[in-house]
């Protein structure tokens, strides 16, 4: 069986997340579809799959509040 390296990596990402946050698979579902996030993650694989659990959901929480304050300021 063949599996897609990157599919595997957003399934670890969405699950440390979860977990991290300590959110729900409905509340993550709306974060990373409103925000893209999903997009986001396999755009920047090579630099985050480097990175531990931790330093991912910081950095998607970063980009989150980015991506807020650039709505807030339209």
């Amino acid at each position: 069986m063949k599996t897609n390296i990157k599919n595997d990596f957003l399934i670890y990402v969405i699950e440390e997340y979860k977990y991290l946050e300590n959110i729900n698979a409905d509340a993550l579902m709306q974060l990373f579809t409103k925000y893209n996030i999903f997009d986001y993650i396999i755009k920047h694989y090579d630099a985050l799959h480097t990175l531990g659990g931790r330093a991912i959901a910081d950095d998607i929480n970063l980009f989150v509040e980015r991506k807020q304050l650039a709505h807030n300021r339209i």
